[in-house]
């Protein structure tokens, strides 16, 4: 089965097993970093630029596992978006355990960040 992303493309939805691996095993947070020049690849893969104008970049976080993620915050809903380079999204969690990632629906995300 696949699903449709915001510029019209489909990427591979991960089976129910893939969604419990993911979801036992959230990626933890070891790095954040703000370069000095924004990275806007990730988000203008699954929203039009007309949209991405709406959002701010803040900057990156490097987790254990090596993937990179990449923090957007909306202009006027001051929610953020938070992306792989692959387009996939991500919602921050913070625990006494440390700070981590867990990947959620692409169009849930951009809809909680968009929303007022």
């Amino acid at each position: 089965m696949s699903t449709d992303n915001a510029r019209g493309g489909h990427r591979a939805r991960p089976s129910d097993e893939e969604d419990e691996e993911t979801a036992m095993n959230p990626l933890k947070v070891i790095e954040q970093r703000c370069p000095d020049r924004p990275l806007w690849d990730p988000i203008l893969k699954v929203m039009p630029e007309k949209s991405v104008a709406q959002f701010m970049f803040m900057g990156e976080v490097l987790c254990e596992s090596g993937t990179r993620i990449f923090l957007y915050k909306h202009i006027w809903s001051r929610r953020y978006i938070n992306l792989d380079q692959q387009g996939q999204a991500y919602q921050f969690h913070a625990s006494e355990q440390g700070s981590h990632y867990v990947p959620v629906e692409l169009s849930g995300a951009i809809r909680r960040a968009s929303s007022f």
